[in-house]
């Protein structure tokens, strides 16, 4: 079962990073002509957002979801030791 839990987690993940990636890439900035483009570190407005900052949001994402998922896992893990420790 646990591993069911995992993998949802991992899909629901890529699918927020796909998400904002094509909204930011397609759908945010696709009425600006090229010429009128905003430039943050040297890459078009459109650019920086749906790559770098989404990635950067994903990979905090990922981060906190990872913590709390090994975070139950050794709460359990405590639990089912102490469980043995008693005999």
């Amino acid at each position: 079962m646990k591993k069911n839990k995992d993998y949802i987690y991992a899909f629901i993940l890529a699918i927020i990073h796909y998400i904002l990636w094509y909204y930011f890439a397609y759908i945010k900035y696709a009425d600006i002509d090229p010429s009128d483009y905003n430039y943050i570190l040297g890459m078009p407005e459109w650019f920086f957002y749906s790559s770098v900052v989404v990635s950067i949001f994903i990979i905090f994402l990922v981060v906190i979801v990872v913590g709390s998922i090994f975070k139950k896992d050794i709460e359990e893990e405590d639990k089912r030791d102490e469980k043995y420790r008693k005999y």
